[in-house]
């Protein structure tokens, strides 16, 4: 990226892209808990598109954002809750058909591609407020992406996904 304009605007764009993604996947599936977990993705592809907006508009303007401020809008707490909650009574759930687990896989390389991006942008911004703001955001990413693989994993073998839950080990 040249500028801290043309990341933000790329930002925009590939968060929209997401956005537009887990919106239609969660619309078309059949499966409740791959509905709740793409509409819980979509929603923060929403957040993360308003808090690069304010950055984009002030960065064009050439005003200073408080960045605290408006990062203190996106409650963590509240979206770890949330992300808890979708995992909630997952022995009962529907099985998931292969359009899903597609639809997964290419959520976890879309996660997992917007963090390099955010963080090469980090990395060559010269503004400590749109450098904040992309660190943020690879942190954002990361937490989808582990979102994303812990579904995958259950989705793909439920009987490892409650071992690795549970702690079990094996003594011998």
């Amino acid at each position: 990226m040249k500028t801290e304009r043309e990341a933000l605007a790329a930002s925009l764009e590939m968060e929209k892209e997401g956005y537009d993604f887990y919106l239609k996947t969660a619309e078309k599936s059949i499966d409740k808990m791959t509905k709740d977990v793409f509409s819980f993705l979509a929603a923060e592809e929403l957040k993360h598109i308003e808090s690069i907006k304010k950055f984009y508009e002030a960065e064009v303007s050439g005003e200073k954002v408080d960045f605290e401020r408006m990062i203190g809008d996106i409650d963590i707490k509240q979206a770890h809750e949330a992300i808890a909650k979708l995992f909630e009574g997952l022995d009962e759930k529907a099985p998931t058909d292969k359009k899903d687990l597609d639809a997964y896989k290419f959520a976890r390389d879309f996660e997992l591609n917007g963090e390099k991006f955010y963080r090469k942008a980090a990395e060559e911004s010269s503004d400590e407020n749109v450098k904040r703001l992309f660190e943020f955001l690879v942190e954002e990413e990361r937490r989808h992406f582990k979102m994303i693989d812990d579904s995958l994993s259950y989705l793909e073998n439920p009987e490892e996904w409650f071992h690795r839950l549970e702690g079990w080990h094996t003594e011998g």
